[in-house]
């Protein structure tokens, strides 16, 4: 069972994206920037599960919404686009993040081989997931098929961790198949409602991403002033061009996409967006090419935007948060030693940011990671992540803390 306490993801595109250890190596933890009031404690555990990817947003009726990902837990560490049976799972907490109600899955059972995904308040009061879910197939049906054009089989799901090493000596290595005995075909693009807080949700749409090939994003969109829903997503299981789709009657039909970021030997996803006080639009990418981030932004309500600009940061990937004082917190997890969680704070909207704050570090290995922070009331910053505890077990973290004076 899950278990709440108080107290790498690895892709399959061109690159594993939580084992690569190519970036630069950390800077010395003793003459770092560190978090004061820090608090660490494991939310979610459990030995038979693999728990990862949060997202989590602040709702108008005071409650935290957080959304993560969940698979049986297995010999090898697989993510959402090599195994079939990852979930999204939905919880909530009523006090700033100390206690959460068990985990529940979203839309409903049945909604297997889900990608990581994002939540969204709307002004009417609903809340938005938006889902990637893959088209799995068993690899005996597969091989009674023709050949099409999306098919990904075991050794090319795999490949990428086989390549990084993440395998070395282990049996899949020589025998993808006796360890994930399907193939990948496509999917599809959905986003569900709910009106109770993001406790259920129960109406679907599903966004046509035509003419590219899917659509996937791991955080939520914005909502301009004006009501319109912006949504970055990745062209899935591509992970290289972001896009924008648009939605002017709260979901329920969407625009075609517009392409924000694509660039030969880059790979742009997970994209996190916030709408500042002066109204910009603010956009932070992953780049799993070059292993940074880059930042874009409009300033006319996403008609336009600036040019990409390389923040430098091997850090990845990154939410947004907006401080009291008007700030914006970009949080993200670093996955080369010392491994851990760290931030950044900008107060010219996103144009500078600051050295490097250390929420947490020391955590073994970078299967980590996903942080999104949310500040509380008591003037204190909770981080939800994912990491492994001392047994393994990959589990759903938080870490409450405040940014040094």
């Amino acid at each position: 069972m899950i278990v709440a306490s108080v107290s790498t993801r690895l892709d399959g595109n061109a690159a594993c994206r939580a084992c690569r250890n190519d970036a630069p190596r950390s800077e010395r933890l003793s003459d770092m920037i560190h978090a004061d009031d820090v608090e660490h404690a494991v939310l979610f555990r459990d030995p038979h599960s693999y728990l990862a990817h949060p997202d989590a947003i602040r709702l108008a009726d005071g409650g935290i919404a957080m959304v993560f990902n969940k698979a049986p837990r297995r010999e090898i560490i697989m993510h959402p686009p090599q195994d079939p049976m990852f979930m999204n799972v939905v919880t909530r907490s009523e006090d700033d993040g100390e206690t959460w109600s068990p985990p529940e899955v979203a839309p409903g059972y049945g909604w297997t081989g889900t990608e990581c995904a994002g939540l969204t308040e709307l002004p009417d009061g609903q809340v938005m997931l938006n889902q990637w879910r893959g088209t799995w197939i068993p690899l005996s049906r597969a091989r009674t098929m023709e050949a099409e054009p999306l098919m990904t089989w075991p050794a090319e799901l795999l490949s990428p961790w086989i390549a990084a090493g993440v395998y070395s000596g282990h049996d899949a290595e020589r025998n993808p198949e006796a360890h994930a005995p399907w193939v990948r075909n496509g999917g599809r693009c959905f986003v569900h409602f709910s009106r109770d807080g993001a406790r259920s949700f129960a109406e679907t749409v599903e966004i046509d991403t035509a003419p590219l090939i899917g659509g996937y994003g791991n955080r939520g969109g914005v909502v301009t002033p004006g009501g319109r829903i912006l949504l970055p997503l990745t062209d899935a299981y591509r992970f290289a061009t972001l896009f924008l789709v648009t939605s002017d009657d709260m979901g329920r039909t969407w625009s075609a996409p517009t392409v924000l970021a694509d660039a030969e030997g880059s790979e742009f996803e997970e994209p996190a967006t916030l709408i500042t006080r002066t109204g910009r639009i603010l956009m932070i990418l992953r780049d799993n090419g070059l292993r940074t981030m880059h930042a874009i932004h409009s300033d006319d309500g996403g008609a336009t935007w600036s040019p990409r600009r390389d923040l430098q940061t091997a850090g990845l990937p990154a939410h947004l948060a907006e401080l009291a004082d008007g700030r914006i917190l970009m949080t993200y997890g670093w996955r080369i030693p010392d491994h851990g969680i760290r931030a950044v704070w900008s107060d010219d909207d996103g144009e500078t940011w600051s050295e490097p704050v250390v929420i947490r570090a020391g955590m073994g290995n970078g299967n980590l990671g996903y942080p999104c922070t949310i500040p509380c009331g008591d003037g204190s910053l909770l981080t939800l992540y994912y990491g492994e505890d001392g047994d393994r077990t990959t589990c759903i973290l938080r870490t409450r803390w405040s940014l040094p004076a």
